[in-house]
C-alpha cells in the first residue's frame, strides 16, 4: 500500500502532528528540510551495531526492524517500525549505535543529515519539542513491551501488538478499510512477543475464531475493534497521540 504521504516531509510532518499539533510555520520548515531516500531490499540491515551515523532516517514505505544478536548469533527483535518512524532519532545525541536497523520487507527509507535536524531544532522550538517527544513515545513503547511481553498470555499478546499496531498506522492514514498492510511472518512476530511458530499460529487462529481479526497475506485487518481491545488488555495511552477519525474496523 503506497501511503498518502509518500514523501519524507509530508510522512514527518502528518507524524508529529499527530501527537503535538502545529501550525503553517512549522509545516514550511519541514518542507524546506533536504532528504535523500534509498530503495532497499528485504532483509537488509543498513545500520549497524556500533556505526556512528552522521544521519537519521525515517521510513517512507515498508516495514523495518530494531535488532540485536547474541554471541551466538541469536537475533532478538527489540522494536517494530512502519511509515513515518524515525527509528534511529537517538543518533543525533547518542555517538555509537547499540543495536542493529533492518528491512522486514522492501522499503524506501530517507536520509537527513544530524546537522539539517540541529538546524531546524534551532529554527524552531516547537518542532525540536514534538521531535524530543518522538523520543520519549519510543521510549513508552519500550515499556508496553515489557508489560506485553511478561504479563499477558499468547493470545492476549498477540491481541495487544495488534491493537498498537492498528493505531500506529492509523496516525499515517494507513489504516484502509479497517486493516494495514503488515508484511511480518508468524516467525518474525513471534521473536516480538516472545512467543515460538507454534503459539503464534495457534493465538491467531483464536482470534480469527472469535471474528476479531482477519489475517491475509501481508495484511491484517480488525473485524472487531472493542472486542479485540478488551481482548489484549490494551490501552493506547502509551501512545500518546489522538485517537483517529477513521473507523478502527472493517465494515460489516
Amino acid at each position: 500500500m503506497k501511503p498518502v504521504n509518500d514523501n519524507a516531509q509530508g510522512l514527518l510532518a502528518l507524524r508529529l502532528s499527530a501527537h503535538l499539533p502545529f501550525g503553517r510555520s512549522e509545516h514550511e520548515l519541514l518542507t524546506g528540510v533536504p532528504w535523500r531516500t534509498e530503495e532497499m531490499a528485504a532483509r537488509h540491515a543498513f545500520i549497524r551495531e556500533g556505526d556512528r551515523p552522521t544521519h537519521s532516517c525515517l521510513i517512507v514505505r515498508g516495514i523495518v526492524v530494531r535488532s540485536q544478536y547474541g554471541a551466538d548469533g541469536q537475533r532478538q527483535i527489540l522494536s517494530v517500525h512502519i511509515p513515518g518512524d524515525m527509528p534511529d532519532l537517538q543518533s543525533l545525541h547518542i555517538r555509537s549505535m547499540d543495536h542493529d536497523i533492518e528491512t522486514v520487507s522492501a522499503a524506501r527509507i530517507a536520509f537527513v543529515t544530524h546537522d539539517d535536524l540541529r538546524r531546524l531544532c534551532d529554527a524552531s522550538a516547537h518542532l525540536a519539542a514534538a521531535l524530543w517527544r518522538e523520543s520519549l513515545i519510543d521510549a513508552a513503547l519500550f515499556r508496553a513491551a515489557i508489560f506485553r511481553n511478561a504479563q499477558l498470555g499468547a493470545e492476549a499478546r498477540l491481541a495487544h501488538f495488534l491493537c498498537e499496531m492498528q493505531l500506529r498506522h492509523a496516525a499515517v492514514d494507513l489504516v484502509i478499510d479497517g486493516g494495514f498492510d503488515f508484511p511480518m511472518s508468524q516467525e518474525l512476530i513471534g521473536e516480538v512477543l516472545g512467543l515460538t511458530v507454534v503459539s503464534i499460529n495457534k493465538a491467531a487462529q483464536a482470534l480469527r475464531a472469535q471474528n476479531l481479526i482477519r489475517m491475509e497475506k501481508g495484511r491484517v485487518v480488525v473485524l472487531d475493534w472493542d472486542g479485540l481491545v478488551r481482548f489484549g488488555q490494551f490501552d493506547g495511552s502509551f501512545l500518546h497521540m489522538e485517537q483517529p477519525q477513521r473507523p478502527l474496523a472493517a465494515a460489516s
